[in-house]
């Protein structure tokens, strides 16, 4: 599945969230990023052919930005008006956005609980990101969970290590917050690596393959009990 990533934030190099989720996806996934606003300063405008055969070649696109007064940077509103202007109405256009997933990476600078009923900010995060969501039932797409991240420079390095993985999983899957869908990934990656031929000692080798045998065993004993659980 390929996706394509929109960033949308004025000065990407000053963010640090988004410069480690940017080295997260590159180092972890094939994932093709577009940052909004060095694409406009560079033109003064957007290529709508260009941004719609972009958009097309893709299956899975993910809007990633900062929240700022509640909604997205004024980039990617800007950006949403003219690619879907209906002035340029291109029938093939939409008819190829259909079953096409859509997904939200989001961050916040505030603690989570903030967007939780009852939160001081009244509303939680689904409620800001509606619009999005109905975008994508308009052009018949498969609106994805939101990936939320919060408070990111309070982070420890260990939540840090956490976040590299489910932001990759969730780039690859369009999911991050089911331990069965990370497991599975994880156990896949740690599979392409031993298969890339790591540069280790036969003994180190075979350490490697008993340790992602040993995690395929317990997802296997895991999907068990749910089958179990759900028959019940």
């Amino acid at each position: 599945m390929k996706t394509i990533v929109y960033i949308a934030h004025p000065n990407v190099n000053e963010s640090s969230s988004h410069q480690f989720l940017l080295s997260s996806g590159r180092a972890l996934t094939d994932v093709t990023y577009v940052d909004l606003t060095k694409e406009y300063m560079e033109h003064q405008a957007f290529d709508v052919n260009k941004e719609r055969k972009r958009l097309v070649a893709y299956d899975q696109i993910i809007f990633q930005f900062q929240l700022y007064w509640y909604q997205a940077p004024a980039i990617m509103k800007h950006w949403m008006d003219q690619v879907f202007n209906h002035s340029y109405k291109d029938y093939a256009f939409i008819q190829q956005l259909k079953n096409k997933r859509l997904g939200i990476v989001l961050i916040a600078g505030v603690k989570a609980s903030a967007y939780q009923p009852g939160g001081t900010e009244g509303r939680v995060i689904s409620d800001l990101l509606s619009p999005y969501e109905v975008f994508a039932r308009h052009f018949e797409m498969n609106y994805l969970t939101p990936f939320t991240l919060h408070q990111f420079n309070y982070l420890t390095e260990f939540q840090k290590m956490t976040l590299m993985v489910r932001y990759a999983c969730y780039l690859e899957t369009g999911a991050s917050d089911s331990f069965r869908v990370l497991q599975s990934y994880l156990i896949n990656k740690l599979k392409q690596l031993n298969a890339n031929n790591l540069a280790l000692t036969d003994e180190e080798h075979m350490v490697f393959e008993i340790f992602i045998q040993q995690l395929s065993d317990q997802a296997d004993e895991i999907d068990e009990l749910y089958t179990i659980t759900e028959e019940w």
